[in-house]
């Protein structure tokens, strides 16, 4: 067996994997390739919702030459009749000789189950060859099929000294335009996008997925618990679905401004003018929604780390300085009441975007 063999190989397959972001969801992404005597035969993806997966057209390209071939796929096959036919009998069907798997189906009803079946039917298997690439693609998925809520993350741009707007509430623009190019292709890996009423009001903005493939539009999921929004706003008009969150004292209003336009309103319990979040979430779980990318200001931002609702921040830090004790800072609300009850941010990882940094990491 040759690990640096098979993780080159997997490598492959996890690369193709990303050809299909922003069309499977809610299944995860997937590639897949065939190899013999260490050469390509075949190598595909999971094209889409409802399309063969990834090995069933590895399988078809390979046209019939696929006895005793390795076969290297970045999720666990398939075991169950879902919209296609399980994979793994026609992983057993083709004649492969060995399977390498990346990570195991994070589905605890189905994980490890095509593994067995495979074994039963004398094809060898290797599992967790570059596991922790699968697992981070498909960490929303993950996420979605064990918890039944979608993966959160959240966008921040600010200054050095921590301002995302100006004390007036201007704010365009704080990041370059590498960051701000960089930022279209991020809103194409997420199933939904999420602002808040005091961002919509004050920038207007249309929320457009630039830079990805395809036409692919994520749900726009507008915070509005009073029905302030007007119908003629941008982000109403960019195209695509839009969801709108209100608090259920003002349904019959929002469902009256909103009636003719084909906008899903969602009632949610409220304090004031903050929404129930945990219960929002659990509904965009229950429509499929596996992701959501939230890109609001302060007070969302707090009211979403609050919650527990913040699995991964994308933090854009600009070299500027504002300053200003009352321009708007990056998080807000009512804060920490102690130092080591703080929100920790692990596994960070740093990048240049032109002139801007970028920090990614989770949340504990």
């Amino acid at each position: 067996m040759d690990f640096n063999r098979d993780e080159f190989f997997m490598r492959q397959a996890v690369r193709l994997a990303e050809e299909g972001r922003g069309f499977t969801s809610p299944n995860p992404v997937v590639g897949a390739c065939i190899v013999r005597s260490g050469r390509i035969l075949s190598k595909g993806f999971h094209r889409r919702f409802g399309a063969p997966h990834a090995e069933v057209e590895v399988i078809k390209k390979a046209w019939g030459k696929t006895k005793g071939t390795t076969l290297y796929v970045s999720m666990e096959p398939c075991s169950t009749y879902g919209k296609t036919p399980p994979c793994v009998q026609t992983i057993i069907d083709a004649k492969i000789g060995r399977v390498v798997i990346g990570m195991l189906d994070p589905n605890p009803k189905h994980s490890g189950r095509g593994v067995s079946i495979l074994r039963k039917q004398g094809v060898r298997v290797t599992t967790g060859v570059l596991e922790e690439q699968a697992r981070i693609q498909n960490e929303s998925f993950s996420k979605w099929i064990t918890k039944g809520f979608p993966f959160g993350a959240l966008k921040m741009a600010e200054s050095l000294d921590g301002k995302i707007a100006l004390e007036s509430g201007q704010s365009r623009w704080i990041s370059g335009p590498e960051s701000r190019k960089w930022v279209h292709k991020l809103r194409t890996g997420h199933d939904a996008v999420m602002v808040g009423t005091n961002t919509l009001l004050r920038d207007n903005p249309r929320l457009t997925a630039r830079g990805g493939h395809g036409n692919w539009l994520p749900w726009k999921i507008v915070l509005d618990p009073r029905g302030q929004c007007r119908s003629n706003m941008r982000i109403f008009l960019a195209g695509g679905p839009v969801l709108l969150a209100c608090s259920e004292k003002y349904f019959n209003h929002v469902t009256r401004k909103f009636r003719s336009t084909g906008i899903v309103i969602i009632p949610l319990k409220a304090k004031g003018d903050y929404l129930n979040l945990k219960q929002l979430f659990k509904h965009l779980g229950g429509l499929g929604i596996t992701s959501v990318l939230a890109e609001g200001g302060g007070e969302l931002s707090w009211s979403l780390i609050s919650a527990g609702l913040i699995d991964k921040i994308y933090w854009i830090i600009a070299p500027k300085l504002i300053g200003g004790k009352n321009s708007k800072t990056s998080v807000e609300g009512c804060g920490v009441a102690s130092l080591d009850q703080s929100y920790m941010v692990k596994r960070m990882n740093l990048q240049r975007l032109g002139s801007d940094l970028l920090i990614e990491g989770y949340l504990k």
